[in-house]
């Protein structure tokens, strides 16, 4: 599939550009599906999951990067696995999941921890994994305009990764203030660490 380069770096027409490059991705499943597979795995061979010893994920939505490989495996390989809840606000915390099967919709309808699940402080040995509609190659990721991830990760001492399709990697957007750049973007054919 061709892709047109974006005409500007502003954040808003990124995010409008990325959108229908996504739902256009979406019509074809087997590709993303393989692209996915192919974005999950560059994560589970790297140093940075490796060592973690907490991993925090996001439960994909349709058109967000499947993390489901990266979730089993870190259960099996018996990491501390956190998954988001959205509070009021636009803040979010991560709670403990032991078994996919315990996850209930929450908010937006995503699935997540029950309450009573066990709230996770992050410290250096956790890695987050951040949803990306794009990243550039400085390292600044856009999202799907929420906010929850930068509000969390302002003050977050652990590894920050994204997961971005090789052709929404563009050289450089507008950042703002409150933007938290990520220390590595995996993609489906390659993986930037950022210095």
């Amino acid at each position: 599939m061709a892709v047109t380069n974006p005409a500007s770096t502003d954040k808003g027409y990124l995010r409008d550009f990325y959108r229908e490059q996504r739902q256009k991705l979406c019509e074809d499943i087997e590709r993303k599906s393989a692209l996915d597979v192919e974005i999950q795995t560059w994560l589970l061979i790297s140093h940075e999951y490796r060592a973690a010893a907490t991993v925090l994920l996001y439960m994909a939505r349709p058109y967000e990067i499947a993390t489901s490989l990266i979730l089993h495996a870190a259960l099996s390989n018996h990491k501390t696995v956190g998954l988001p809840v959205c509070l009021e606000e636009g803040k979010m915390i991560f709670r403990r999941v032991e078994k996919v099967s315990e996850l209930i919709p929450g908010k937006y309808g995503i699935l997540e921890p029950p309450a009573l699940s066990e709230a996770i402080i992050a410290d250096e040995d956790t890695l987050c994994v951040c949803p990306a509609l794009c990243c550039d190659m400085r390292g600044y990721r856009l999202g799907f305009g929420g906010g929850y991830y930068d509000r969390y990760l302002a003050d977050y001492k652990g590894v920050k990764a994204a997961l971005c399709y090789a052709d929404s990697v563009i050289p450089t957007m507008q950042d703002d203030e409150f933007d938290v750049r990520m220390n590595v973007i995996h993609t489906d054919s390659f993986t930037r660490y950022m210095k």
